[in-house]
């Protein structure tokens, strides 16, 4: 069963949560280290992309698409931000933050 998972007595749809337009992604990563629940990674071309049953985990935070500067990231739930200037703003604060984070703990 292609596109499934089983969840206990459950059959889930998987969905492609989030897709990088590949003509406007710079490949930062920004939308990896900003991710709270860690399920978006790259790919061997270096795009970012969901892992594993990422749209089961997912918090829908939108984190990952405010931080995307030039647009590139979209999200199946999420939406970039009305003010995407000051969503930008505020989640560039907020992925300092977490990288002076992950760098104190000895994360990569």
């Amino acid at each position: 069963m292609d596109g499934f998972c089983f969840e206990g007595d459950f059959v889930v749809e998987a969905v492609e949560l989030i897709s990088p337009d590949k003509e406007k992604c710079v490949k930062c990563n920004a939308c990896v280290d900003i991710c709270p629940m860690r399920v978006i990674s790259v790919d061997e071309e270096g795009y970012p992309h969901a892992v594993g049953k990422a749209f089961l985990t997912c918090i829908n935070c939108g984190y990952c698409v405010d931080v995307c500067a030039p647009g590139a990231l979209k999200h199946k739930v999420r939406k970039r931000s009305a003010n995407s200037a000051a969503a930008l703003r505020a989640a560039v604060k907020r992925l300092n933050r977490s990288r002076e984070y992950r760098k104190k703990r000895g994360e990569p």
